[in-house]
């Protein structure tokens, strides 16, 4: 197979963090978009992952403010690795860059906006749209 010694993942995402230049978004949006998106970024960077050469870089891109198209899938890629990879602080190497740490805590929601601190929370009848992975 080949590597690479750098891989950008910018995957599909709600695009929520575009609203304010992309008002037709509101039309379509809700709270259960990005919890669909989870599953398919989170193949998209296991992917990246896969043919990235050992010491390489891997850089994660959403046009998203949710966690759960954020936070959630970089938490599950870490965990699901289980130290093969880490975090790289990209302070340095960006200098002047404006930005907010990420999250540390999220709650996924249902499409009625409940959210849920874990998956033993989640009625059954929501189970096909927020996942154990997500928390």
């Amino acid at each position: 197979m080949i590597k690479f010694d750098r891989v950008l993942c910018d995957v599909p995402c709600s695009g929520d963090g575009t609203l304010r230049k992309n008002p037709d978004i509101w039309l379509k949006w809700n709270s259960a978009n990005g919890n669909n998106l989870h599953g398919i970024q989170y193949r998209i960077v296991r992917r990246g992952v896969e043919i990235l050469s050992v010491g390489g870089r891997l850089v994660y891109s959403t046009c998203s403010l949710n966690p759960l198209e954020n936070e959630a899938v970089i938490h599950r890629l870490l965990t699901e690795t289980e130290g093969a990879l880490h975090l790289v602080e990209a302070t340095p190497l960006l200098p002047g860059l404006k930005f907010s740490r990420g999250l540390s805590h999220w709650l996924p929601t249902s499409r009625d906006l409940v959210g849920y601190q874990q998956f033993e929370d989640v009625p059954d009848k929501y189970h096909t749209v927020v996942r154990p992975q997500m928390f």
